[in-house]
């Protein structure tokens, strides 16, 4: 259950345009919505206040994202990243899973077990990340949005979703 509706790969990189780059180089030319949102994230801590650069791909029905951190609270992504800033080779870091029902969506996290990293969100849209290094070995990710949320993010029209 906890894999349906798996739609997302998501890498953290030093570089995120030559990391576009080098996607693009090796498997041909990405649509990408490029963004870079300031948001404040809700851990067990308390809130925080993190920036990061981002791009969103789809490629045969799977959409990358590709992150890079750029300041605040970036713990959570910190481990994947090569020791060398110069390297920006993507590093992966984790998975997405799509849920339309928010309410359905908590209780299933609930349910999975794994600590809560951190949410937020954006109007249309609500995502958390779970820490599942332990089992999986890395981070898990559960997103709802709204239709419109998920035309923002370039959802492909003839990609289905599993009820």
């Amino acid at each position: 259950m906890f894999l349906k509706n798996h739609f997302q790969n998501a890498y953290v990189t030093h570089d995120l345009y030559k990391a576009m780059d080098l996607i693009d180089d090796r498997f041909g030319k990405t649509d990408w919505i490029v963004f870079e949102p300031d948001m404040v994230l809700q851990t067990p801590e308390g809130p925080k206040e993190s920036s990061v650069k981002a791009a969103l791909g789809w490629k045969d029905g799977l959409q990358i994202e590709l992150i890079e951190p750029v300041k605040g609270f970036v713990d959570h992504y910190l481990p994947a990243l090569p020791a060398d800033k110069s390297d920006f080779t993507p590093q992966f870091h984790h998975i997405a899973v799509r849920r339309d029902d928010e309410a359905a969506m908590r209780k299933e996290i609930a349910e999975l077990g794994f600590p809560v990293l951190f949410e937020s969100s954006v109007p249309g849209l609500v995502f958390i990340y779970l820490d599942g290094r332990e089992t999986l070995g890395h981070a898990y990710e559960y997103i709802y949005a709204t239709p419109e949320g998920w035309d923002m993010q370039g959802w492909p029209k003839d990609k289905p979703v599993q009820a």
